[in-house]
């Protein structure tokens, strides 16, 4: 199919009116992302409608404003954030504070020529959750190479989701995967397919994102179809035909309060921050670890750079971007042969000047400047979190969200007047791992 042909057909599915319905349904209250590519070929993900205001959807016509704001690009998948939010109105409505519920979610991912493994993996979720009384307010997604198993936010009571909603979900899931531990590992035993092998993982955090019901898979001619757990065992990849795609309309059904027993025993059982990976530790411990890409020092102190200010902040967004700011700010200065000032040349204070008419933050006794946009900038040049993910986390390759969850417990590790500093930052955090990142999971 040509590109032109290709922007015609997602056009064409995502203006269907059951297509545009069941979208909304998911995304209302969540914060939405579209993914398209650019015309040379690199994926682009739009999350704001003008810089400020997070892209969201609450009715079919939504869809509609959003596919023509972004015409010129190529649409391909909408992603909803795992978290429902109180109100969605501005950046400052993504603080953590503000999430109202976060869904808990369990993640199979596969191979398309181990489906029956993947569908068997999740018949062993839904039967554990069934052990809890959770009964009617399971639904589960076909995500392109594998299924996202959804737990209706609703069947948890609202006392729980008052504790921390990030929390609870996290615990859920994780609680889940534990009692399930030994009869997935078992069926991940029998995974064979050389590229991709069956893996379970607990993938709820802050910034987690699913696809949509009913959206276009990012890469493959398939459509994320719902799918009745009643019905597992009938489904085949025919369902997910984007020309004639089968899908189950009541997966937004539930039981208020049916899962009120699981949450309290998850959150009992669940006082660590350690997340359950299934399938991709057995294969590490064979000696098939996966290797990182080219990361270098640039990446590291990124990384890092990143972490401190979500521990300090808890903006994952902004920290993106104050990571990549710092990490290109001590590769001048290194250039430069001075670390921790800004040099004072012509041109460094024209850039200064043209930063200072916009506006300072600071991290600690530590001083960076923020386009009208919101983002970190030096020289002139914005950083953003999509440049963050193009320049450091791809180049962790599949490991970045191991290497981000262990930079950020090695962070939160020290006192907050270390990360405050930004000389001590450097000298006790940053130097210790500058040569050595995979110090970062042992800690």
């Amino acid at each position: 199919m040509s590109e032109r042909a290709s922007i015609e057909f997602s056009f064409k599915h995502y203006l269907r009116e059951d297509v545009a319905t069941e979208i909304a349904k998911f995304c209302r209250g969540r914060w939405v992302a579209l993914e398209s590519l650019s015309r040379r070929g690199r994926r682009i993900f739009h999350r704001y409608w003008d810089g400020e205001r997070p892209l969201t959807i609450s009715s079919p016509v939504d869809i509609k404003k959003i596919l023509n704001k972004f015409r010129y690009s190529a649409p391909r998948t909408f992603y909803a954030s795992a978290n429902i939010y109180r109100r969605l109105e501005g950046k400052e409505d993504l603080q953590r504070d503000n999430i109202l519920y976060s869904t808990p979610s369990w993640d199979i991912d596969g191979s398309l020529n181990e489906i029956d493994l993947i569908k068997e993996a999740a018949k062993i979720l839904v039967e554990r959750l069934r052990r809890f009384g959770v009964e009617k307010s399971i639904y589960l997604v076909w995500s392109g190479r594998g299924i996202h198993l959804h737990l209706n936010e609703r069947a948890i009571s609202g006392k729980f989701w008052e504790i921390d909603p990030l929390r609870t979900a996290f615990s859920v899931v994780e609680y889940i995967l534990r009692e399930a531990k030994d009869d997935l590992m078992k069926l991940c035993e029998r995974s064979e397919d050389p590229e991709r092998r069956l893996k379970l993982e607990n993938i709820m955090d802050v910034q987690r994102v699913f696809t949509a019901p009913l959206s276009l898979h990012r890469e493959l001619d398939l459509v994320a179809v719902t799918i009745d757990p009643e019905k597992l065992d009938e489904f085949d990849l025919s369902w997910a035909d984007p020309r004639n795609f089968r899908y189950w309309r009541d997966w937004d059904r539930f039981s208020e309060g049916e899962a009120d027993e699981l949450a309290e025993k998850a959150l009992e059982a669940v006082k660590d921050e350690n997340r359950l990976s299934i399938g991709v530790k057995q294969r590490e411990s064979r000696g098939r670890r996966t290797p990182l890409r080219s990361v270098g020092r640039f990446q590291v102190m990124a990384l890092v750079q990143a972490a401190r200010y979500y521990v300090l902040k808890g903006d994952l967004e902004k920290a993106k971007s104050f990571g990549l700011n710092r990490a290109i700010f001590y590769a001048w200065a290194k250039h430069r042969g001075v670390r921790g000032r800004k040099i004072r040349t012509t041109h460094g204070k024209i850039m200064e000047r043209r930063e200072r008419e916009v506006v300072e933050e600071h991290i600690g006794d530590e001083i960076a400047f923020k386009s009208k946009d919101g983002w970190f900038m030096i020289g002139g040049q914005t950083q953003r979190p999509i440049d963050f993910d193009r320049q450091v986390a791809a180049r962790f390759g599949e490991a970045f969200e191991k290497y981000w969850e262990a930079a950020v417990r090695y962070v939160k590790s020290f006192p907050r007047e270390i990360l405050e500093s930004q000389g001590e930052f450097y000298k006790r955090i940053y130097l210790p791992i500058r040569d050595r990142v995979d110090k970062l999971l042992e800690a």
